[in-house]
């Protein structure tokens, strides 16, 4: 399946609209005659007026309101709708109490900061200059993507405003401040938690994240995601489910799931049968599995230590920390790639034999997972099309490799003088052994 994201984009955004929700009929059937459930909302204005994804113009109202919910001020958050070739094409909505309307961005990228961002912007000009609105939105459609790192910069109000689409540098990890994600993932859920949800990732499970605030719910659970870096999510992924989706919540398969909680206190506990819930508002943690236990003790040891000093966490501190952890356990995979004639193969054997003993058995269940055989398939590809790797994993595993054979130097360094001295008597060897290894 790959990467999620589409890469040849050319525009932007794809769409965007306006939407009102439906008022006076019950989510679910209509009260009146017992029919089938209303449309949520109605589109009332769009652009461009040629986009004609029947799809996405059905499932727009849905996600722009996906339950009943009251609200005194504004909320922005996002959704995914996965097309027919598993690519992820993100929307970005804004809800206003004043207006009582959401707006709604649709586009294959994924820069949540910048288009949070764009929402508004947009929203004060289309109050204040309805003609330039739409001229801006034009121009902003034409002008195509910037490079990895560049910049497009739209003018309105005359040319006295501007707004920049900032183009974030690939593989740049998530960081705090400037990742509106993050930061609402990091203040509203604990470390205990974090971790929590990141083994049950690493298990394949059905997980739901729960939230009475959209925004909280959608940044939460876009921000764990990031974490599964450089492996990608490969089963069902919805940031903000609609109730008229609320089925999807009995599905077999392994899913990552927001779930209003309006919407999910209208699911009983054995329609959701053996599920992972985290509540974003109370950062309570619920599962039938035991996931952070079966992680390696270590593994655990270290996450728990370094997302304990928050003052280190301005910055892509927090992703590090969680990439560090996948460094470790699949950063050697390199050491199982078998090099042919005319192409390269990961030995899954080898890869297990060439691992520290207390990994192994992890490693053993990881090799089952969707996630792992898809970051292995795609990193041989990149390797069999001549490509290099230049992404933050691949530099935080040189990192680390070279940090554990400086290690492994310091370790004989110190076995050759334990014979000559007492480890608990030289104070220098005692501070070398706590700093250095």
């Amino acid at each position: 399946m790959g990467s999620r994201i589409k890469n040849d984009v050319k525009k932007l955004f794809e769409f965007w609209c306006e939407v009102k929700p439906n008022r006076g009929l019950e989510r679910g059937t209509n009260s009146r005659h017992g029919g089938p459930t209303p449309p949520a909302g109605v589109i009332l204005e769009s652009f461009p007026e040629g986009f004609r994804d029947k799809e996405v113009l059905t499932g727009i109202p849905s996600f722009a309101f996906p339950c009943d919910f009251e609200s005194d001020s504004v909320q922005s958050y996002s959704f995914v709708h996965t097309t027919g070739d598993s690519k992820w094409r993100f929307g970005f909505c804004r809800h206003d109490p004043k207006t009582n309307t959401a707006m709604v961005l649709i586009t294959y990228l994924p820069w949540h900061d910048t288009f949070l961002k764009l929402l508004p912007v947009l929203v004060e000009l289309k109050k204040t200059d309805p003609d330039g609105f739409r001229t801006f939105l034009s121009e902003a459609y034409n002008r195509g993507v910037p490079d990895s790192g560049g910049s497009l910069t739209v003018f309105y109000n005359s040319g006295q405003n501007h707004f920049i689409f900032e183009r974030p540098l690939q593989f740049q990890l998530p960081s705090i401040p400037q990742n509106h994600n993050l930061n609402l993932y990091y203040n509203f859920v604990d470390p205990k938690e974090m971790i929590g949800v990141f083994a049950a990732m690493l298990a394949e499970r059905r997980i739901i994240f729960t939230s009475r605030h959209l925004d909280r719910l959608s940044s939460c659970i876009q921000a764990a995601n990031a974490f599964l870096y450089p492996m990608v999510w490969q089963h069902i992924f919805i940031p903000v489910l609609p109730w008229e989706f609320k089925d999807y919540l009995g599905a077999p398969m392994p899913y990552l799931i927001g779930v209003p909680k309006a919407v999910l206190e209208t699911v009983s506990n054995d329609e959701l049968g053996e599920v992972v819930i985290l509540n974003c508002d109370t950062k309570i943690f619920e599962s039938p599995f035991d996931d952070v236990h079966d992680l390696p003790a270590e593994i655990v040891s270290q996450l728990k230590k370094n997302l304990s000093h928050t003052q280190d966490h301005i910055g892509d501190r927090v992703s590090k920390i969680f990439l560090g952890a996948l460094v470790q356990l699949i950063g050697g995979y390199r050491d199982a790639v078998e090099f042919h004639d005319t192409s390269k193969s990961f030995n899954h054997d080898k890869f297990i034999e060439s691992r520290p003993g207390h990994l192994r058995p992890f490693l053993a269940k990881m090799m089952e997972l969707q996630i792992f055989a898809q970051f292995i398939d795609d990193r041989l590809k990149m390797l069999n099309s001549g490509l290099g790797f230049s992404d933050e994993f691949e530099l935080e595993t040189v990192r680390y490799a070279e940090k554990m054979k400086k290690r492994g130097r310091n370790y004989v360094f110190l076995k050759n003088v334990k014979d000559k001295y007492d480890m608990g008597k030289c104070r220098v060897l005692r501070v070398f052994a706590k700093n250095y290894i």
